[in-house]
């Protein structure tokens, strides 16, 4: 194997256009033949590609959320929404995470209790 591709400004729109089209950051990596740990040094170095790869990352969340829209109104014969909904909620967590409630008081654990002043022990 030969050494990794040297960093080329065109490689922003690549990654952008990449990205865009719903794929991952897996897919950057093999459209611009390179190791992930190449594109996280690329992301760290140059300004321009980290903002590329935001762009793209938007544009992939749009383009993911399309689908959704589209499946949930029936425009596809057979939408899976079940794997959407994982798939959204593990690409774009940020957005699509569940809310974590506070737990019950019941699952609060002991030492929980205690440290909270729920619970006063003897002395």
């Amino acid at each position: 194997m030969g050494t990794p591709n040297k960093y080329n400004k065109e490689f922003c729109e690549i990654a952008e256009k990449v990205l865009a089209n719903g794929e991952s950051r897996a897919a950057v990596c093999a459209e611009l033949n390179i190791a992930r740990s190449t594109l996280h040094e690329w992301e760290d170095n140059h300004p321009e590609f980290k903002e590329a790869l935001s762009k793209g990352a938007q544009k992939a969340q749009r383009y993911w959320e399309s689908l959704g829209k589209d499946g949930v109104v029936g425009n596809y014969e057979k939408f899976g929404s079940s794997a959407w909904i994982f798939t959204m909620k593990n690409r774009f967590r940020e957005d699509y995470k569940e809310d974590k409630q506070e737990p019950k008081q019941e699952e609060i654990s002991v030492l929980e209790k205690i440290l909270n002043g729920d619970i006063v022990l003897n002395k």
